[in-house]
């Protein structure tokens, strides 16, 4: 991802945003927040049947059709992406500009525990315990705003709908399409359970970690329980890899770098009494630096090949293809951040410590500039401020207009100027 370190006011004198253009006026702004509101009923409803009908990654036939019939009420082209993703066109008085919006729609395999919710999932084992039905009912109100004001609309706005983000999958399908046309920057939203409802963050710089799966096979040869001393035990060295792994962060790595090496789970074995002959270890790495994720790669390996020798055992560590860092480049924060105060919503606007949760969305930002917003959904009162994928959560509906005008406002701000900061 081309990351270009240079301030608005910089960019009058180089290959970018020489100016940002005339904003629209006080009124229009303030129109698009009104607007958001006035479809706040109709957010809620969309959510709340995505919510009682969930759907897991791959599966979505009954969301992706739920989205397809709201796209065709308001008149709005689109076109299926993979097995249900979609990609819709809005567009406005030029169509050499264009920007992209993107809501994801999977839901997870979670028992949900909000019997008290008349809306809540009619799924056994599957709830949208991470706000991708808000996403989608954000999305589908930002389209509805933004059909009503073409006119404030300097290009193009395509409307990303993807599916199978939380196993990783759904974005290569909505690249290809875009890849057809001259898309500017990318944007998003996640709705988050640490923020305090009603508030919002863009700024620049990293705000999700990058995440590599790692599965350690450790082999043995496998006895009877009754004479261990004849075989080699691999769940001793199993146990000892990820003992010593855990020394890695904090012997080896900067205290203060971003990363984390967490195990969640350890297979093998079938009997009691009997010593397998291998067992498979799986975790995660996480970090916002390529170096210090590379560093740590290397030191995994090496610990594991090592710690497996020292108990006679052998150890193959493999590495999943992952996504990388979601950072947010400098220029687009500051049109968003501009976005968010032409909204009237300055003061919701806050700082926010950077994630070591992961989210595919960096696939789309290795690509093209863009930001990745997150806004506030904690209420205690409510009973919305359970973290993400527990089995109580639940969002604060009166975000989502928020989420509405800030999808909106982007994309009028973005194509408000000139052409911006290339990508490659």
């Amino acid at each position: 991802m081309l990351i270009v370190q240079v301030s608005l006011q910089g960019l009058n004198h180089a290959n970018g945003l020489k100016s940002m253009g005339p904003e629209p006026n006080r009124e229009k702004r303030m129109d698009i927040l009104k607007e958001a509101r006035a479809h706040h009923g109709y957010m809620v409803d969309i959510r709340r049947r995505l919510h009682a009908n969930p759907e897991l990654s791959l599966q979505e036939a009954k969301s992706s059709e739920l989205i397809a019939s709201e796209l065709d009420g308001m008149g709005i082209p689109h076109v299926r992406v993979g097995a249900h993703g979609l990609v819709a066109t809005i567009a406005g008085k030029r169509d050499h500009r264009m920007v992209a919006l993107r809501a994801d729609m999977d839901a997870l395999p979670i028992q949900e525990a909000n019997a008290h919710l008349d809306y809540a999932s009619t799924v056994p084992g599957v709830m949208h315990a991470c706000g991708h039905d808000g996403h989608v009912a954000m999305l589908l109100g930002a389209a509805r705003i933004l059909s009503t004001n073409r006119d404030a609309l300097q290009g193009t706005v395509k409307l990303c709908f993807q599916q199978a983000e939380e196993i990783g999958q759904g974005t290569a399908e909505i690249k290809a399409e875009l890849a057809k046309f001259p898309v500017e920057s990318i944007f998003g939203i996640h709705l988050w359970s640490e923020l305090e409802s009603g508030k919002i963050s863009v700024e620049a710089g990293p705000r999700m970690a990058s995440v590599r799966k790692v599965s350690i096979t450790v082999k043995g040869r496998g006895t009877h329980g009754a004479y261990p001393n004849r075989g080699v035990d691999p769940i001793i060295a199993a146990a000892a890899i990820v003992m010593n792994c855990a020394t890695i962060t904090s012997r080896e790595i900067d205290p203060a770098a971003p990363v984390t090496l967490s195990f969640g789970k350890i297979a093998g074995g079938e009997g009691a009494n009997v010593i397998p002959e291998e067992v498979r270890i799986e975790g995660t790495l996480r970090t916002t630096s390529p170096e210090i994720r590379s560093e740590m790669i290397g030191a995994i390996e090496r610990m594991a090949g090592a710690t497996a020798e020292t108990f006679r055992a052998s150890a193959v560590t493999e590495w999943s293809a992952g996504f990388d860092v979601v950072e947010n480049h400098p220029v687009y924060s500051s049109i968003a951040e501009r976005a968010v105060r032409n909204l009237g919503l300055a003061p919701s606007m806050t700082k926010f410590d950077t994630l070591m949760a992961s989210e595919n969305f960096a696939d789309y930002l290795d690509t093209y500039p863009g930001v990745f917003a997150f806004v506030g959904i904690r209420n205690a009162d409510i009973g919305s401020d359970f973290p993400h994928h527990h089995p109580n959560f639940n969002i604060d509906e009166n975000s989502l207009a928020l989420g509405a005008a800030l999808h909106a406002q982007y994309a009028i701000e973005s194509l408000s100027g000139d052409k911006g900061v290339g990508h490659e």
